[in-house]
């Protein structure tokens, strides 16, 4: 024989569907709501749903299309200068925000340092272009930042060796901050100007 269906209620917090059993027990609650995690449940379920549209949309698939357009040796030098400028600014942004300015210069992101700084220019972020240029003269000083990533992280150790090391850190996790505060809105700007620049045409 079949069993009875049992008798299911709305949370009165939340709306979800529950037995009857745990409304009963829970003051009308489900338990994530009784328990006060709910809000975590559903904060991940917006950031899923925000990824899975994103690597649905044409700004994903043409991120795609460059990263392995760009692929070493010599992929970087094949794209277009906008192109260039866009990705080195995408991936110093990406680099930043994971783990400061040391690690994108010791990362082979800076190897498009020069392009990024074309990039930051020609879009007239100024605040991200002082910063970076801030974090490249505590790092190198008056050196170039040289595009090959062995090369540099061999300085960069040697540096950080140095009574130097502690004063430069403490200037780069000033620069962070000022960095992630953002006062140039870095991601809108950049998409107007892959927009501008027609570089997701075909995406």
């Amino acid at each position: 024989a079949l069993e009875p269906m049992t008798e299911r209620v709305a949370c009165k917090a939340c709306g979800e569907s529950i037995v009857q059993s745990t409304a009963d027990a829970n003051e009308g609650l489900c338990v994530p709501c009784k328990r006060g995690y709910r809000h975590r449940i559903e904060e991940g379920k917006r950031r899923r749903e925000e990824e899975k549209r994103y690597r649905e949309s044409p700004a994903w698939k043409h991120w795609l299309h460059l990263v392995e357009k760009a692929t070493p040796p010599d992929g970087f030098s094949r794209l277009s200068a906008p192109e260039q400028r866009f990705f080195a600014v995408r991936v110093l942004i990406g680099e930043v925000y994971n783990g400061g300015f040391d690690q994108y210069f010791y990362n082979s992101a800076a190897d498009t340092y020069v392009q990024a700084l074309e990039g930051l220019q020609e879009l007239g972020l100024t605040d991200s272009l002082r910063i970076l240029r801030a974090a490249k003269e505590a790092m190198f000083g008056a050196d170039r930042v040289v595009p090959d990533t062995e090369s540099r992280r061999a300085l960069l150790r040697m540096k950080a060796t140095t009574p130097a090391a502690k004063p430069v850190q403490q200037t780069l996790d000033r620069l962070d901050k000022e960095f992630w505060a953002d006062p140039d809105k870095l991601d809108e700007l950049l998409e107007e100007y892959a927009n501008n620049h027609r570089l997701r045409a075909g995406f």
